[in-house]
């Protein structure tokens, strides 16, 4: 492709400069500045002549095997329809993980290159785990939002850190600081489909009122749809940057009970049948090289046959859940590819389906959850409610995810699941490809490696655009990825390429058809490795140039090779920011954020303050006085008072009718759900409401008293003091309880019949 001028971005806050580069090929490496233009505004405004649309979308959780696209069971009729049109990329792979997987993608490095080793939800003070995208890293949304492009962002982002994402900002890590001018999703691991914590742009949407059922997939392709429309009224010659991350298919697996009820009965064989159905049907349609292996399943994972009748039949529904959503998805986003059609925009438009941020997810262990969050990394759930909630998966009173047979079975032919760098089955996506009048074969496979880094250096090219050596003031990284334009015209299969992985310890490297694991032994669904915190690792090698899934070890034959592979990939590792490595998953490594040593006194002035749950005060674990100030309208008013997370996970103090009451819940089970309500209402007007939160050591037994103006009106005993707050997208809130309420209320979402002038919790 041709490059156009006018690419590098110089700027700082005396001096914003343009700085024009000459015409050259594209060939993935950085720009030469060697002109000198200052244009009073300060912006880049030319789009380069004839650049088209980019259109890219990212499923999250899904696994290689799930869509029909590639051999899979769940049948998606759009990504079939794009892949007949465009290329579908088998050896493509993604990090491992949300958050590195979004930062590859956005910005053409490698992920800990680029500051985002890990989840962003836990920031690290290491240059490769900072948790936010580097300004010298800067995403492709910036780049072509300063060379003339309109840019938006809808659905999922991962990239915030936990401790930014309120009100108080800073703005710079969300989307409409990485350079999309508009955005409208959540910016969390995980959202509820049925009730989300939503943004656009910086702001808060107030939830609609309660009963509605529109789930989020279907609001985000409305969303996307509309952009578009006012974009191309707005400026018909404008090319657009469009960025679609539906927070399905990761839990919680919810979708509309018609479409669930489609797959009745149809994986009552189990995930033994179905993997092997699926393999063989991928050997068939060309998605895998003829003689590869179908890899065993792993000891940890039980044989389909060894459930009883009751497992089975919780097991089969789960996983009908997870192909109904899917299929959801597929419709949404077949929506907006059969909407630019219409409007004559998609024979303009670079097209890129990413089928999963990582492999498929067993973080829900080999029994499944109905409460992701619950479970995570005990899986203790009562099994006789996870049985009698069976008719429910798949609705708004469920969290779920299924059993860890799925997810390998998703993942087929390869080996383990997401957060697995060091196997396949974590790293290894679909991806397909499409740009009309580009693709020299329709429908064809190609077997090319390619990375989520590949993809920005991809849509530079397609926008004849060379990658820019400066931005807003910030020297930039050299891109770690290249162009796969070329594999469009002719896939050129084996090519040399060298990537490194890693995620919370687990460990790859490819060279050259070559793949080196360093595994230490943790499971998906433990917080820790087996020997604690510095395992043992275990190092295995593999010609993946004859074995596509990742099937024979080599490493007893080739010890020479292993031995290179292991000092290439320190390099790697040491180039990249990859050090120290933390192997530590979940509550466990986010541990620090329950320290006793952060403030202790926190203050919230009025009835309309919501924050995340991560971002202040966690009201859990420890003891802790909350306080709070009261006008009501009357003596008989209802609403909350302060509530923190969800009915999977949180509790309330709220009025019912006049009373002052409390909820704590674990989970949805009632024996996990503990309410108190007090016999004496509340007098019209003011008053001091108190709640005391009792907790003699972390995790153990809370006593909540609660009393006015210093009188004891109610006391009840929790089991634990371990309420977290569940999902990813829940806060605490004052005066009213948004997201997925704790509990049911008399007002809707719990907006409280009078005013809050003051809310203090202090700890001990």
């Amino acid at each position: 492709m041709v490059a156009s001028a006018l690419c590098a971005i110089q700027a700082n806050a005396q001096d914003r400069r343009v700085l024009p580069v000459p015409t050259a090929a594209f060939d993935g490496t950085m720009a030469e500045n060697v002109l000198d233009a200052r244009p009073a505004t300060g912006r880049v405004v030319q789009v380069p002549q004839g650049a088209p649309n980019v259109f890219v979308m990212m499923s999250d959780d899904v696994g290689f095997a799930m869509s029909s696209a590639f051999g899979g069971p769940v049948p998606t009729p759009n990504f079939d329809r794009l892949s007949a049109e465009g290329q579908r990329y088998n050896r493509f792979h993604t990090t491992g993980i949300c958050s590195p997987s979004r930062a590859a993608l956005l910005t053409g490095r490698n992920h800990h290159a680029a500051g985002v080793g890990w989840l962003s939800d836990v920031p690290s003070p290491y240059p490769g785990y900072g948790g936010r995208i580097l300004p010298e890293t800067a995403t492709i949304a910036q780049t072509l939002r300063l060379n003339g492009y309109s840019t938006a962002m809808f659905g999922k982002h991962h990239n915030t850190p936990s401790n930014e994402r309120s009100e108080a900002g800073p703005f710079d890590a969300w989307p409409t600081g990485f350079g999309f001018d508009y955005f409208y999703g959540f910016v969390a691991g995980d959202i509820d489909q049925y009730t989300p914590t939503l943004f656009r742009g910086i702001q808060r949407v107030d939830p609609p009122e309660a009963g509605g059922t529109r789930l989020l997939d279907a609001r985000l392709a409305d969303d996307v749809i509309r952009w578009v429309h006012n974009q191309k009224a707005g400026a018909p010659g404008k090319p657009f940057f469009a960025y679609l991350a539906p927070g399905s298919t990761h839990a919680p697996h919810q979708a509309p009970p018609e479409y669930i009820a489609r797959f009745k009965g149809k994986f009552d064989k189990g995930w033994d049948i179905v993997r092997e159905e699926t393999w063989r049907r991928q050997l068939a349609m060309g998605i895998i090289p003829k003689g590869t292996r179908l890899t065993p399943r792993p000891a940890e994972i039980p044989s389909w046959n060894s459930l009883s009748a009751v497992q089975k039949a919780f097991a089969a529904r789960t996983m009908e859940v997870a192909a109904a959503q899917l299929v959801f998805q597929d419709e949404q986003i077949g929506r907006v590819i059969a909407e630019l059609d219409r409007m004559g925009e998609l024979d303009n438009t670079i097209v890129a389906m990413i089928l999963g941020d990582n492999g498929a997810s067993a973080e829900a262990g080999p029994k499944g959850t109905i409460n992701e969050l619950r479970g995570m990394g005990r899986h203790d759930e009562d099994s006789a409610w996870l049985e009698a909630n069976i008719e429910k998966l798949g609705g708004p009173d469920t969290y779920e995810s299924y059993p860890a047979g799925w997810t390998w079975a998703m993942n087929t032919p390869l080996r383990w699941t997401k957060q697995y760098a060091s196997f396949l089955g974590g790293i290894r996506n679909g991806m397909i490809l499409s740009w009309k009048g580009h693709v020299a074969h329709p429908g064809a496979i190609c077997d090319q490696f390619s990375h989520l880094n590949d993809l920005a250096p991809t849509f530079l090219d397609a926008a004849g655009l060379p990658a820019p050596d400066m931005v807003l003031g910030a020297k930039q990284k050299p891109i770690d990825g290249a162009s796969l334009l070329p594999s469009l015209a002719s896939c050129e299969g084996m090519k040399p390429r060298t990537q490194y992985f890693e995620i919370g310890g687990k460990v790859g490297l490819y060279h050259d058809g070559w793949f080196l694991s360093g595994e230490d032994g943790r499971l998906a669904w433990e917080n820790l490795p087996p020997g604690g915190t510095r395992p043992e690792m275990q190092w295995t090698l593999y010609d993946l140039s004859r074995d596509f899934s990742q099937a024979t070890d080599l490493s007893v034959k080739e010890p020479a090779r292993l031995a290179a592979m292991q000092a290439l990939w320190k390099q790697e590792a040491q180039r990249n920011n990859v050090f120290p490595l933390d192997h530590r998953f979940a509550m466990a490594r986010g541990a620090a954020t329950l320290s006793n040593n952060g403030p202790k006194h926190f203050d919230f002035w009025g009835k309309d303050v919501s924050i995340p749950t991560p971002n202040g005060p966690m009201p859990i674990l420890r003891s802790f006085t909350l306080t709070a100030d009261l006008k009501l309208d009357t003596a008989a008013a209802s609403g909350v008072v302060t509530a923190y997370g969800s009915k999977f996970g949180g509790w309330s103090l709220y009025l019912d009718r006049g009373r002052p009451a409390f909820i704590g819940a674990r989970s949805t089970d009632p024996k996990e759900i503990t309410r108190v309500v007090a016999d004496r209402k509340l007098p019209e007007g003011a008053s001091k409401l108190t709640m005391r939160f009792a907790v003699e050591k972390i995790a153990g037994p809370a006593i909540v008293t609660l009393s006015v103006d210093r009188t004891e009106l109610a006391r009840v005993q929790l089991p634990t003091s371990m309420l977290l707050a569940a999902g990813n997208g829940e806060t605490l809130d004052i005066g009213r309880d948004l997201g997925v309420p704790v509990t049911d209320y008399v007002t809707p979402h719990g907006a409280i019949e009078g005013n809050i002038p003051h809310v203090s919790i202090v700890f001990d």
